[in-house]
């Protein structure tokens, strides 16, 4: 089974959007894919917005709870494939962790989209996490397919 880890900067918005839409349309396709998110400089204390478990809740994931998760070299080296938000979160991560240059990209070059990044909500409106939910849905089911190819 695959183990792919999501990174962003604080594990609250994005990272956790991929990590749950994925989980729910790799269980829906019965793909022997698991998934994992974690932030950057992620504090179990940051509060998780409250857009982030209704966007979730209206693609069928149910009961959703989250507590950030820092990045360790645990979850680094356990990770088959890590898709990062931006290429600044790529930068930081290989540069901590050297091992995993090979397996690391960003989410929207993995999905074929080019090297775009893709812009944190944090403390923006809805409708900004609403745009930010639907890139990250289109790049999640571009990646999957790649991965049901491999």
């Amino acid at each position: 089974m695959k183990k792919v880890l999501f990174l962003c900067t604080g594990n609250t918005c994005r990272s956790v959007l991929a990590h749950y839409y994925a989980a729910k349309l790799a269980k829906d396709g019965k793909l022997p894919l698991t998934f994992s998110s974690a932030g950057l400089e992620a504090h179990a204390g940051i509060p998780q917005p409250k857009i982030v478990a209704d966007l979730l809740a209206k693609e069928g994931v149910k009961d959703f709870k989250h507590v950030p998760v820092p990045m360790t070299g645990k979850l680094v080296k356990s990770s088959d494939l890590i898709l990062a938000m931006t290429a600044g979160h790529k930068t930081a991560l290989i540069a901590r962790y050297p091992r995993a240059a090979k397996k690391t990209h960003t989410l929207a070059e993995y999905a074929g989209f080019g090297g775009g990044d893709i812009a944190d909500p944090y403390g923006r409106d809805d409708l900004f996490y609403f745009e930010i939910f639907k890139l990250i849905k289109s790049a999640v089911q571009a990646a999957l397919e790649k991965l049901k190819k491999k």
